[in-house]
Formats: C-alpha cells, structure tokens, sequence
C-alpha cells in the first residue's frame, strides 16, 4: 500500500480519486485499487479557482518510484502497555469531558466499569442552564459553559483538530463516528462537529457507558484528597468519604477551586498560557477575503483563517476560529466574564470570530504556581460590569489601534450584548502592544482586516494555567502512585481530541 501526497483536484460534488492518482503517477487506472483518504484540505491560493489537495492510500500494482509524496504505507499501531494491574472493577473518574469521557472507553475495553463524577449536569440540562444564563444572567457555578458533561468543548465550535495522527487518535474518531459524528471527520484537514453535533454524541457516548455498566454521578464536585505514603487513601466528594483503587483526574482548565485544593498536596507548576480578545467579522467577508466571489460554499464551506506573529518574546496567534459562529460568555464564577467562540454544526451565521490572542507567562504573572491562574480572575474581574451583568466590552478594532472610541452601535453576535469600552485598558501595555502588532501585520495579510472587525473581550482560558506533574509513561502524578492527572485541565492537551486520547491512552494502562 502506498501513500500518495498532494493531488489536486478543483472542487466539485464527485471526485475520480482513481483518475487523479493515475494522473499524478502517470499509470493505467486499473493498477489502482483500495483507495482510502487520509486527508483533504483546500487549496485557496487562486480566489474563485480553489482545488482538493487530497493525501490518499491505495493498493498501486505497478513498480513506481518512491519520493516525498509518494511513500510506502502502513497503519499506525498501539504503543501503550497495560502494566497497572487493578483488582477494583470500578476505577474513579473525576470529570466528564473528553479526557474522563475517553478513559471510560479505554478501561471498558479491558474490561473495567468506571465510576465517573462531574460537578455539572447531563448535556440537556446543562444547556437548559447555559441558555437561561445567556438570556437572563443566571449562572450556575458549578453547571455552565465550563462545567457539566462533555466539557468546555461542548459549546464551542466542536473542532476535532490534532497534531498528531497515530493509533490512539485514530481510535477516538472511530468512537465519534460510531456515536454519530460523520465519516469526514477522518480525512477533513479542519474537521468539526459543532456544538449540535457535540451534544448528540455526548448522549450516545454517555449511553454506551451505561449500558457496558459505568455509573455517572452528576453534581458531584471533588472537595479534598487525602494522601499517606505517597498514596490516595480517600477522596471527599459532596462530603463524603470513598476509597478508590485508583483516581483519574480529568479536569478542566477553569477548575479553579480544585486546582487550589490540589496545591499543597501534589507536585504542580504554572505553565503559560494566552490571553486577548475575540475578533468579530461578518462571515461575507472572510469568504470573499479567501475564497473570492465565486465559489460555491455549499461544496466548502464557509472559509476559515489562522494567523501567527510574533512581537519581542510573545507570540500572537488566532484562535479556535468559529466560521458561521458566535460569540458566548462562557463564565464560571458570579460577577467575573470570559468570553469563547461557538458554532453549530451548519456555520450559517453572519459572523465569524476568533481569539486573538498573546502567549504570557511567569514574566507576566509571577513564580507562584497559582499566579497564572489568579492572572486570569484579575483580568475576567475587571471586565464585569455590574450595571450591564455579563454584557462584554467591545471597541471597533480601528478604534482600538487609535486609542479612540467612536459612537458607532456596531452589531456582534454576542448575548447578552456588549457595551463600548477602551479595550486598551484591560491588559498590560506589553501585551497591548503585541497584539496591535500583530494586527497590523494581520491586515496586510488580510486586507481590510482591522477597518471591518469588532474586538470583544476578555479571552483567557486558552489553556490550563497549571500543570499537575505526572510520569511520563506511567501517567503517574509524581511522587502518588493511584492518582493519575490526564487531559487540558491537568496541563497535557490543548482541545477536544488531544485530550481525548490522552484519556484514552490513560485507560490503557490498567489490567
């Protein structure tokens, strides 16, 4: 089996794959069998002229030369071993987003039944509560945006992106497809479920847990660890005492409280993170600025943008772009906002937005192993406005590199509706000046890019702002031998599917 890279093909509803390799290799199309996608991405480099570059896999019966796009094939396999003998059947799992949600998955596949705790609520009633605060203002500390079942990426743009394509993230879309997702996640470059999308799987995922004997105790929030010659012996959830074999910790990165707990009793560092606004467009511009005026977007989609610069030492980078998108409060704590980018699986909106955003760390916010993480409550504080609860400042972003406000009511997708503000203000002028630099840069590369944006903010839960020291191949936390630090809150994924293999990975440990 060969691997053959960049065929290119222009965008239509059928694609001869067989007639595009036999193209490329210039051989007969009957030597061509078994073909599979690996990966399809668009080539937008000539506006209203945009083509498939696909990777494909097939069975070539003919004797060809081997070269950078065209290689020998094998499939990945799996490279963790199962070397944790447990003799409880029911493990404990705190936390139901994608890292504790895959760790279920990986144990019942060695025939274990795990018991899995979240402080929020089921999908359902979770989203009840998340609408009912975007409408009235109405949050609920430990069931949000942040918290509940399926994580933080449930109300999100549903992004399945991973740097890495190996057994185990193979495993996961295998999963997601059998839970309802589409065959595409497995080869789009930029494959996403949408929030819809997302909270149909969480059920059938939750559903197929049960039935294989898995229990979920819903607004159960892990209060206290109790540690003796570097070993759990209980765990205090909702005030009362139990005595796992083991505990995985698949926490997110807005669990503040736990990671304060966790402090003076297991090893952890802060670690950087990012910081800065969402940027807001109509989504007519994007596609125009991309794909030009001609393309038939039911064939792509709306067109989507990553951008990176760099001023002095930071990094600025877009986000978890949300084409067809909006922009939500995805607070978890009274009186404080942050804001996250969502799309439902269709992306018909009229707005697309990003994050725009600068890396910060220990030179920003101090040595404590909590200082990040308070970093981000100073900046989420300063941004409430108690007379408009949740409403999020905005400034054109124009205005914003002019250190100006206009009077202009600028639209933007945000509920519950924003109010104007002197952006400039909320952080520190280093991280200021890095932004508008790169914003510049940004609109040489995308003209019109600043005149025709809105900046909302803050955006500052990009990643965790700690992270639990674990071992490297065991999943150990340092120095605790049952308890086992796992995904984006604990510091070692950054999205929904590395957090999710790194859960499944976890799982695999134990026999």
């Amino acid at each position: 089996m060969y691997l053959v890279r960049n065929i290119l093909v222009p965008i239509a509803k059928k694609v001869d794959l067989a007639k595009a390799i036999s193209n490329k290799l210039k051989i007969p199309e009957k030597y061509i069998d078994n073909i599979r996608i690996l990966r399809r991405s668009i080539d937008a480099r000539k506006k209203n002229n945009l083509k498939y570059n696909f990777t494909l896999v097939a069975d070539i019966d003919f004797k060809i030369k081997l070269d950078d796009e065209i290689q020998n094939f094998s499939e990945p396999s799996s490279y963790i071993q199962s070397t944790i003998k447990l003799s409880n059947r029911h493990p404990f799992i705190i936390g139901a987003g994608p890292a504790g949600l895959f760790t279920a998955i990986s144990l019942v596949e060695n025939g274990f039944q795990p018991y899995i705790f979240d402080r929020g609520e089921t999908i359902d009633l979770r989203a009840k509560k998340v609408e009912n605060f975007w409408k009235n203002g109405t949050l609920d500390e430990n069931c949000n945006v942040q918290f509940g079942e399926g994580g933080a990426g449930t109300f999100s743009d549903g992004k399945l992106t991973s740097r890495t394509k190996d057994h185990y993230t193979n495993r996961i879309v295998d999963y997601l497809i059998q839970f309802g997702a589409d065959e595409s996640i497995r080869y789009d470059a930029l494959p996403h479920l949408g929030t819809d999308g997302l909270r149909k799987i969480m059920i059938n995922l939750r559903n197929f847990l049960i039935e294989k004997g898995c229990k979920f105790f819903w607004n159960s929030k892990l209060e206290n660890l109790e540690i003796n010659n570097n070993k759990i012996v209980s765990v205090t959830i909702n005030n009362e005492r139990f005595s796992p074999e083991i505990m995985v910790l698949g926490i997110g990165n807005s669990a503040r409280d736990t990671f304060t707990m966790l402090k003076d009793k297991i090893n952890m560092e802060n670690k950087s993170f990012s910081v800065g606004f969402r940027i807001e467009h109509s989504q007519d511009f994007i596609n125009r600025s991309f794909y030009g005026e001609k393309t038939d977007l039911s064939l792509t989609g709306p067109a989507v943008y990553r951008l990176t610069g760099k001023y002095k030492e930071k990094g600025i980078y877009s986000f978890c772009m949300c084409p067809g998108g909006y922009i939500v409060a995805g607070s978890s704590v009274k009186n404080s906002l942050v804001l996250n980018g969502m799309s439902y699986k269709d992306r018909k909106n009229n707005f697309a937005n990003s994050a725009i955003v600068a890396t910060v760390n220990k030179k920003d916010f101090g040595n404590d192993i909590l200082a990040g993480m308070e970093f981000q409550q100073k900046i989420e504080s300063s941004c409430f406005n108690k007379s408009m609860p949740y409403f999020a400042p905005s400034q054109t972003t124009n205005d914003f590199m002019k250190n100006s406000i206009s009077s202009n009511n600028n639209l933007s997708s945000y509920r519950p509706g924003i109010f104007q503000s002197d952006l400039n203000q909320i952080f520190t002028q280093n991280i200021t000046e890095a932004i508008k630099s790169a914003l510049i840069k940004f609109d040489k590369r995308i003209p019109g890019f600043v005149d025709s944006s809105l900046l909302l903010a803050p955006e500052t839960r990009t990643s965790s702002p700690v992270r639990l020291l674990r071992e490297p191949v065991t999943f150990q936390a340092n120095g605790i031998v049952n308890l086992f630090p796992i995904g984006e809150g604990s510091g070692y994924a950054g999205g929904i599917m590395s957090s999710a293999a790194d859960g499944f990975k976890c799982g695999k440990l134990f026999y």
